[in-house]
């Protein structure tokens, strides 16, 4: 129901309490409770919901309230091994056929049955614990920057994903080797055909400069900047840095070509286009570039990273310490993965010319 139509959700699985939101309605359920709350006052359940396994379990009547409250009409509907079919009228008042719309909801659900789609994606908030990243203006740190936008971007996705494995690297001030990240992602089911985004924040010796970038994998980087960025986000990798012989770099580069350099190229410029929508003149569009991160290098999957602004700018350290602002941000990266898994889909996994 919640996927069907869009629905906002918030879930304490410690209380037991789910409230789904709609076009500023709110219609909330409660653990070993027969009430429902709706707009201020309590409606009644036939059974009360159950938690199990991290699970509400809510009676059917229970889709008959949220709808009716949500949507402000009654709808007919029926739920079966996994799928949610509305009969009658549909969302948006029209009628729908009711075989159509089980057919859509058993591809959304049985979604491991795709060969050409994305079912899993990979959110790596940067540095962590005792890596603080870059350090601005008023101490302000990259790495918790960076992990309140993963949050951010994980409950975008989940809006739209939820049959999607939504996966974070870290869910707190941990820190993880660059080698750790990179097997967190290339531990997922390689079918689900994975993509990885990993989120950091920008500094800079000079204040005056701001802006946002996305960048992909590349042995050369662009400019002495994405070089520069390159060698700071790979400052906590273990190894020394390796001088690769001409035959290594040859067939390094070929790797770098064929495999997922496609891919990484356009979601790249999809999220690079949705950050300057939702941003707009708040801050700078600095493109898309590449360099050569280890992070990006080590997931075997279309990987980019994004670089959400400067923390060594008075005023853009100002803005991504707001929420509103780093939601703005969440939302566009989230459209950008979107519009990438949409083409994704056009072009059975860019076998086809776009």
């Amino acid at each position: 129901m919640i996927e069907h139509f869009d629905f906002e959700y918030a879930l304490d699985p410690a209380t037991g309490v789910l409230s789904l939101i709609h076009r500023n309605q709110k219609v909330t359920f409660i653990a070993g409770s027969s009430e429902v709350y709706v707009e201020g006052r309590i409606e009644w359940l036939s059974a009360p919901v159950l938690l199990k396994g991290g699970q509400l379990l809510i009676p059917g009547d229970g889709v008959n309230i949220a709808t009716r409250h949500l949507l402000k009409k009654s709808i007919s509907w029926t739920y079966s091994e996994g799928v949610f079919a509305i009969g009658g009228m549909t969302a948006d008042g029209g009628l729908r056929d009711r075989s159509s719309v089980e057919g859509a909801q058993v591809r959304r659900g049985r979604r491991e049955n795709l060969q050409f789609d994305i079912g899993a994606i990979v959110i790596d908030p940067g540095h962590g614990g005792s890596d603080p990243g870059g350090v601005g203006v008023g101490g302000i740190k990259e790495k918790d920057i960076v992990l309140a936008v993963a949050q951010e971007l994980r409950k975008e996705l989940l809006k739209s994903h939820r049959s999607r494995e939504i996966i974070i690297s870290r869910e707190q001030d941990d820190f993880l080797t660059l080698e750790g990240r990179s097997s967190i992602a290339n531990g997922v089911n390689p079918e689900k055909n994975p993509i990885f985004i990993s989120i950091h924040a920008n500094a800079s010796f000079n204040k005056g400069t701001f802006g946002y970038e996305t960048y992909f994998l590349s042995l050369d980087p662009v400019s002495e900047d994405a070089r520069e960025v390159a060698m700071m986000e790979n400052s906590v990798f273990t190894p020394e840095i390796e001088e690769y012989n001409d035959n290594l770099r040859q067939i390094l580069n070929r790797i770098v070509d064929v495999e997922y350099r496609r891919e990484s190229i356009k979601l790249a410029e999809f999220i690079q286009r949705r950050l300057e929508a939702h941003i707009g003149s708040m801050s700078s569009n600095r493109g898309v570039k590449s360099a050569f991160f280890y992070v990006l290098k080590a997931a075997k999957m279309p990987s980019v990273l994004v670089e959400i602004g400067f923390v060594t700018n008075r005023e853009e350290s100002s803005r991504l310490l707001q929420t509103e602002y780093r939601k703005k941000i969440a939302k566009g990266v989230a459209e950008g993965i979107n519009d990438f898994i949409t083409l994704f889909q056009k072009t059975e996994g860019f076998t086809k010319i776009y």
